[in-house]
């Protein structure tokens, strides 16, 4: 199957399952209706705003998208069915996704609307009392909502990001290394979840990159902390990974590739503090990275439950992203034919049926272990074939003899 032709028939299906809602479009999670970037109707906008970047733009799914994500800007909290203001949970999605939108389609109405959302974030910041942070990680918590406020360079956005910055750095334990920090999800979880998700290598890209928008030398030095204690624990032999989980989960994986848990997300922590002040420790800790992912054997599923998953968040898509943005820095078109790699893989997984395209992740304990087809970014078709379509856009570049750095894309670098 053709990549354009899998992107454009994903977002056929997509729209095939969407449901006439308040103000537009909105689509359903586990019978629910669901508005996050995760799973709802800001993650089919982020996926709309890569194929409209890339020339593929499905125009009825992001106009219905859109016009749903404009509403609930601009009624506010009170009427939405987001429950925070976590990043892909709740409202700072929604000013992500709009963001986006904005950049892939010029729509100065939707860069107003995501203003909107990050006024009213940074108003609620500033008028609770203070604390430590319910939840620090980019998912739900601080670090997620201050990478949406330092996208917004309003007076409270800026206020509230140095809030958010500060309880941060303030939630950081001592970790392994020679001075390094760490941070668990919550103040009561036995565990901790070094990577990008969930836990430190997460809180200390979003505390760079607050460093870096803020002009705050003390944020990148707590984040460069975090980085130490994660190359006290990564370094293996074959490459470069962080335990799932520290103290190990009975019959866990040692390890996980993915952008939640493994180096194709952790990566993006050494790739910002490589920008803000390069050091060999960091390209050492890039190129194992992407040794670890080679060493992996993705996508190949070696043994039951291993590589079940072809999304954004834990399976083949985040890995193919992040070579793409490393083929556009570079380069080096071994990346792009790595990441075409992974799409043939991806294309021949699809099913097509009659109302277009579409994927199922594997859960093998389960009978059948083909888990439900799902719409949205993280675990779902818009992810997927937003992907496919900056693949698809950046091989036409190529053929033309084109810079791969001309066509950026509209999301953030870390998604």
């Amino acid at each position: 199957m053709e990549l354009a032709d899998a992107a454009r028939g994903a977002f056929d299906w997509i729209g095939s399952v969407a449901v006439e809602v308040d103000g537009g479009l909105g689509w359903l999670e586990d019978g629910m209706l669901a508005d996050d970037l995760y799973s709802g109707t800001a993650g089919v906008l982020a996926g709309c705003a890569e194929a409209a970047a890339a020339g593929l733009g499905p125009a009825r799914v992001s106009a219905g998208a859109r016009a749903r994500l404009l509403q609930l800007a601009a009624r506010g909290p009170d009427v939405a069915t987001l429950p925070d203001d976590g990043l892909f949970s709740g409202w700072a999605g929604v000013a992500l996704a709009l963001r986006a939108w904005s950049r892939a389609a010029g729509d100065a109405a939707a860069s107003s609307a995501a203003g909107q959302v990050t006024s009213q974030i940074a108003g609620r910041i500033l008028r609770a009392a203070a604390g430590p942070p319910e939840y620090t990680d980019v998912i739900c918590g601080d670090a997620g909502i201050l990478l949406a406020l330092i996208a917004d360079d309003s007076g409270a956005a800026v206020r509230a990001a140095h809030v958010l910055a500060g309880r941060l750095a303030e939630a950081a334990e001592p970790g392994p290394g020679s001075g390094g920090l760490q941070w668990r999800m919550a103040a009561d979880r036995e565990y901790l979840m070094p990577g990008f998700s969930h836990g430190t290598a997460g809180v200390a890209y979003a505390l760079a990159a607050a460093g870096r928008a803020l002009n705050r030398g003390d944020l990148v030095d707590v984040a460069t902390r975090g980085a130490c204690a994660l190359l006290a624990i990564g370094d293996r032999p074959g490459g470069w990974a962080v335990p799932l989980a520290i103290p190990p989960r009975p019959g866990g994986q040692p390890a996980a590739y993915g952008w939640c848990h493994g180096p194709a997300g952790t990566v993006r922590l050494f790739l910002l503090l490589n920008e803000i002040d390069p050091e060999p420790r960091w390209q050492h800790a890039i190129d194992a990275c992407l040794q670890a992912l080679r060493e992996s054997r993705l996508p190949l599923r070696l043994y039951p439950g291993y590589w079940d998953n072809l999304a954004r968040c834990c399976g083949t898509a985040g890995v193919g992203q992040l070579l793409l943005d490393r083929y556009q820095a570079t380069g080096d078109t071994a990346l792009l034919d790595w990441a075409g790699t992974l799409a043939a893989d991806v294309a021949d997984r699809a099913t097509s049926t009659p109302r277009g395209v579409t994927w199922s992740n594997t859960e093998h304990t389960r009978t059948p272990p083909e888990l439900p087809a799902e719409p949205g970014f993280m675990q779902g078709a818009a992810g997927i074939a937003g992907w496919l379509a900056r693949l698809h856009a950046l091989r036409a570049l190529r053929a033309l003899g084109s810079r791969p750095d001309i066509a950026p894309r509209p999301g953030p670098s870390w998604l």
